[in-house]
């Protein structure tokens, strides 16, 4: 028997020798990581067989200033936040308050999808698992920026075209999860912020997090989110994304999102309580809807690493990355967090599985490096393309001051054309940061250079009648993060 013990403790003392071999080559790869991608800030926190074996911050919360970063530092972890809005669900669920197939209009009378036999016909769970008929982000114009509200931005759900018939592919969805928030608050007659934060902040001890960005800028230890434009950094504003909480609401740190993965590899249950049964974190983890090689369960992506099974889930704001792994099998998941949109957390991610399954070193950072150099590479060969085919010695067609006026899109709102310091310049109504000057390309077609920073180069092309009046204008924005430009089609008003 002692010698059994002995021998239990000599593999306990060699793995505990291995973990810290491993962690400080994961301290080296993170910090030359930060050097390559010019990270100002990152932050890790690693879970094992329930306990938080691993908890750091790199880099500084912002540059210039000597705070660092450290596993309480709060970032955006924004998609993350749609499996806090599952895990609420199931809770529903469990309960006998809801279940995941019941029509959507069972809770929300006023709700309206494009086409009306789908509008009947949508459940809860296709809006958890993107088969709504959506091209990936349709819509996501609406929110990030404007003034429109959740109520608004829902309502208008219903002039966004399908690209797909029902159920047959798949298209992320930020506005179907805020709809299913929307669920939530129906029967539960509380927000969806106060919710999560009663039933899976309190119990999980996340005192810190919070659900939108008011609050977080309010808070200490909090991470400035980054842009880099030529070869430069510079701070970004934060974003509210009020509108639609359910899909990306939260602000958390390592240390605190640690305690969620402890929940979730705990298949529902935190030290001792149980915040949803074990039968819901199947329905979560369940595969339900193909997604290339992988699938999507409710709230997460499934795949396979070395024939294990693991869940993921990343997040992307303006400045802000973030990523959550699982990998049940092993009782082992951890969670990313960075505050500069790059592929970074991509290239940390893939190393942690490497070294938790015993496999050779890569270089993922020198990987993920080129292949996103080769991207930005791709985006700045289309728009030498464009300044290619453009066609010189044109003019506008009509003077600048017939291009000016009122325009309306049915789904998203209205823009305003006016004349300033004599060139074009569009503003959205509904969103101020979404506004620029407008520069003749040629013929009807005018370049905008955006006043803010989040969006790229786009074209804007107006359209004439028969009678050689502006109609309308129409815009393309290659390589345009997250929104779908060319679902708007702006109809002048006066």
């Amino acid at each position: 028997m002692k010698t059994v013990l002995r021998s239990l403790l000599l593999l306990l003392v060699m793995q505990s020798q291995l973990a810290a071999q491993d962690f400080k080559k994961l301290d080296s790869f993170i910090e030359k990581g930060m050097k390559d991608w010019q990270m100002p800030g990152f932050s890790v926190a690693i879970v094992k067989n329930d306990s938080v074996i691993y908890a750091k911050g790199f880099g500084v919360r912002e540059l210039g200033k000597d705070d660092k970063v450290d596993e309480n530092t709060l970032f955006v972890i924004a998609s993350l936040s749609k499996a806090f809005t599952t895990a609420s669900l199931a809770r529903l669920v469990d309960q006998g308050k809801l279940k995941w197939d019941d029509p959507v209009i069972n809770y929300l009378p006023d709700f309206q999808m494009y086409d009306s036999w789908v509008t009947k016909e949508i459940s809860v769970r296709d809006l958890v698992t993107h088969r709504s008929g959506l091209v990936t982000f349709s819509g996501d114009i609406l929110w990030l920026g404007s003034n429109y509200d959740t109520k608004e931005v829902l309502r208008r759900v219903r002039y966004l075209k399908p690209v797909s018939s029902f159920r047959t592919k798949y298209g992320y969805s930020n506005l179907m999860y805020t709809a299913a928030g929307a669920v939530l608050e129906t029967i539960t007659d509380t927000s969806w912020q106060d919710y999560v934060k009663a039933n899976i902040f309190t119990p999980l001890g996340m005192k810190r997090s919070v659900t939108n960005i008011t609050e977080l800028q309010k808070s200490s230890n909090i991470a400035k989110a980054y842009k880099m434009n030529d070869g430069k950094l510079s701070v970004i504003k934060y974003y509210s994304v009020d509108a639609v909480a359910p899909a990306a609401g939260i602000n958390s740190s390592a240390i605190e999102m640690a305690q969620w993965i402890r929940l979730q590899l705990g298949k529902g249950k935190y030290e001792g309580k149980r915040i949803f049964s074990e039968r819901q974190s199947a329905e979560m983890w369940m595969n339900s809807f193909a997604v290339g090689n992988g699938a999507i369960g409710l709230g997460w992506f499934a795949d396979y690493y070395k024939g294990k099974r693991t869940l993921s889930h990343g997040g992307g704001m303006p400045g802000m990355v973030s990523n959550v792994t699982l990998v049940p099998e092993e009782k082992f998941g951890f969670v990313l967090l960075s505050n500069l949109e790059n592929s970074m957390t991509s290239a940390v991610r893939s190393y942690i599985m490497d070294l938790m399954f015993g496999q050779e070193e890569k270089d993922y950072n020198a990987e993920m490096l080129k292949r996103f150099n080769k991207g930005m590479e791709r985006r700045q060969n289309e728009f030498n393309r464009r300044d290619s085919i453009r066609v010189k010695d044109t003019a506008p067609s009509l003077p600048l001051e017939e291009y000016a006026g009122i325009y309306e899109d049915k789904m998203y709102g209205k823009a305003e054309v006016s004349v300033r310091d004599g060139n074009l310049f569009l503003q959205f109504l509904p969103s101020k940061e979404f506004r620029g000057e407008l520069k003749h390309y040629h013929y009807d077609t005018f370049t905008i250079d955006w006043a803010d920073q989040f969006l790229t180069k786009g074209w804007v092309k107006f359209e004439m009648n028969f009678n050689a009046e502006v109609e309308k204008f129409i815009i393309e924005v290659p390589n345009s993060p997250d929104f779908v430009f060319t679902e708007l089609e702006f109809i002048k008003q006066k």
